[in-house]
């Protein structure tokens, strides 16, 4: 029971990118937007086409935001 409730959300796209060093602060840098876009982003709560222009700037700049095949 107890690994049930610990690895709930352990793959979602936010502890993903924290495993993997980036923080919102560096995402935010990385992609020279405010930490409210950053949030906004990972929440799903900006417009269809922003969401894909994030989305492709970070595997532009090789963010993984894909979880491997083992996971």
């Amino acid at each position: 029971m107890a690994e049930a409730v610990l690895t709930v959300g352990l793959n979602d796209l936010e502890p993903r990118l924290i495993r993997h060093g980036y923080t919102k602060t560096v995402l935010a840098e990385l992609l020279n937007i405010r930490v409210s876009e950053v949030n906004s982003f990972l929440h799903a709560q900006l417009p269809p086409g922003r969401t894909q222009d994030l989305r492709d700037q970070m595997l532009k700049i090789g963010i993984p935001l894909y979880a491997s095949e083992g996971n």
